[in-house]
C-alpha cells in the first residue's frame, strides 16, 4: 500500500484526474500536488536538511514538461536522486512516450514511466501491483501505456 504520494505537474485538472484516481483504488492516504519541480525541490531540500520527517512522500509522480520550472521532471528526479538521497520512489507520467526521453529518465534514477491518459487508472492499477518491488529497488524500469 502507498501510503504518501507528491505529484509534481503544471496541470491543475490533471492533479484532480490523479486525486480521484488514486482514491477510486484507495491507494493513498496523503497525495500532495504541486505545480513546479522548483516547489518539489524547496520541499525536498527542506526535509533532507532538517532529518528523518514523517511527511516526506515515498512515491513521487513527476511531470516531464514542467512549465512555468527552471528544469524539467527528469532534472528533478536527478535532483532529488542524487541531492537527496534515493529512497524514494520516483518516476515520469506523461503524456510522452519516447524512448530517447525514457533513456534519459533511466539515467537520473526514475524507476518507472507512466503514459497519462484520460483513463489512468488501470495505469495506476498495474503500478500498484508493481509497487514493492520499487520499494525494495528490486523492479526492473516499467512504462505502463
Amino acid at each position: 500500500m502507498i501510503d504518501s504520494i507528491m505529484l509534481v505537474d503544471d496541470e491543475d485538472l490533471f492533479h484532480l484526474v490523479f486525486e480521484d484516481a488514486c482514491s477510486l483504488l484507495d491507494i493513498t492516504l496523503s497525495l500532495q500536488a504541486l505545480n513546479s519541480a522548483d516547489e518539489a525541490e524547496k520541499l525536498f531540500k527542506r526535509w533532507f536538511e532538517a532529518g528523518p520527517i514523517e511527511d516526506r512522500p515515498e512515491c513521487v509522480f513527476v511531470d516531464l514538461n514542467i512549465i512555468g520550472s527552471s528544469y524539467d521532471g527528469i532534472e528533478l528526479i536527478r535532483r532529488i536522486n542524487f541531492e537527496y538521497g534515493d529512497n524514494v520512489v520516483i518516476g515520469i507520467i506523461s503524456s510522452s512516450n519516447e524512448l530517447n526521453e525514457q533513456a534519459k529518465a533511466v539515467q537520473a534514477g526514475a524507476q518507472f514511466w507512466i503514459v497519462k491518459s484520460d483513463e489512468i487508472e488501470p495505469r495506476l492499477e498495474e503500478f500498484v501491483q508493481d509497487y514493492d518491488g520499487y520499494r525494495s529497488k528490486s523492479a526492473p524500469f516499467k512504462v505502463y501505456k
